[in-house]
C-alpha cells in the first residue's frame, strides 16, 4: 500500500510538535546550567562550614592581592613619624644626613652641634650649642648615650626621647619641666679616643660655657673688679 498523502494542516501541526520539543529540550539544558553555575558559586561564597576543604583553604591561605597583609601594614609604619609624646616608652632616630667619617662607639669622645626642644604644644628650644662628651659613661641623659652610637663624623640625626630616657619626672629646673619628651636635632663633628681626646674634650667644655653671654659677663665683672679701689661701697659705686 502507497501512503496516504499529508495534508498541509497536519505538516503543519507536527512543525509544531518538533518546535516545541526543541524549545523544552533547551529550556531543561539551561535550568541544568544554571543550576550547577550557583552550586558553584555558593561554594566560594557561602558559609566556611558548607564550604568544601579546598575551598575553605584556598580562602583562608590566599588572601587578595588587594587586601593589605599584616607584615605589609608593619613594613610601612615609621616609629619616628609615629612617635607620640606621651605615649612613649622607647627612643627613635632619624638619620636625615648619613655620615661618611668614623662610625660612635661606646669610649668614644664625641664632640656635637646640637639643638634641643621640647615636644609639646609650646615647642620651646631650650638648649643649642656644642658640646663634647664620652659616650657610654653616663655623662649624658641615657637617650644621648644610646641614641648617638652608631652616628658616623658628618651626620645629622634627629633623635625623639621619651621621659624615662631622658630628665624622668623630676624635670631640669625651670627649662625641662617633669615627664617631658624631648628632641634633639645632632650633628657629629668629630669623635677621638684616648687621653689626648679626653683633654681637648674638657678645654672645649670649658670654652663653650665662657663663651656665651652669661660667661662673658662674669669675665668682664672679674676683669672691672680689679679696678675697684678695695674701700669703695656699693653706696660710693651708684651715687651720681
Amino acid at each position: 500500500f502507497l501512503p496516504l498523502p499529508e495534508s498541509p494542516d497536519h505538516n503543519k501541526l507536527r512543525n509544531s510538535h518538533q518546535s516545541t520539543f526543541n524549545m523544552r529540550s533547551f529550556a531543561v539544558t539551561v535550568y541544568i546550567l544554571a543550576l550547577a553555575e550557583i552550586k558553584e558559586t555558593l561554594a566560594f561564597t557561602g558559609s566556611r562550614s558548607c564550604c568544601p576543604a579546598k575551598y575553605q583553604d584556598a580562602r583562608r591561605w590566599s588572601p587578595s592581592p588587594f587586601m593589605a597583609t599584616d607584615e605589609s601594614i608593619s613594613s610601612t609604619v615609621d616609629p619616628f613619624e609615629t612617635y607620640i609624646p606621651g605615649e612613649q616608652t622607647e627612643w627613635v632616630s632619624k638619620d636625615f644626613v648619613v655620615g661618611t667619617g668614623e662610625s660612635a662607639k661606646a669610649g668614644d669622645v664625641l664632640n656635637v652641634e646640637y639643638k634641643g626642644q621640647l615636644m609639646d604644644a609650646s615647642q620651646k628650644v631650650f638648649d643649642e650649642g656644642t658640646f663634647s662628651f664620652k659616650l657610654g659613661e653616663g655623662k649624658v641623659i641615657p637617650g644621648w648615650d644610646k641614641g648617638l652610637l652608631g652616628m658616623q663624623v658628618g651626620g645629622k640625626r634627629t633623635l625623639k626621647i621619651p621621659p624615662n630616657f631622658a630628665y624622668g619626672d623630676r624635670g631640669a629646673g625651670d627649662v625641662i619641666p617633669a615627664n617631658a619628651d624631648l628632641q634633639f636635632e645632632v650633628e657629629l663633628l668629630d669623635l677621638g679616643g684616648g687621653p689626648a681626646a679626653e683633654a681637648q674634650m674638657m678645654v672645649s667644655n670649658i670654652s663653650n660655657r665662657i663663651m656665651n653671654p652669661k660667661g662673658i659677663a662674669l669675665i668682664a665683672l672679674l676683669i672691672a673688679s680689679n679696678f675697684i679701689p678695695k674701700d669703695l661701697t656699693l653706696k660710693d659705686l651708684f651715687t651720681f
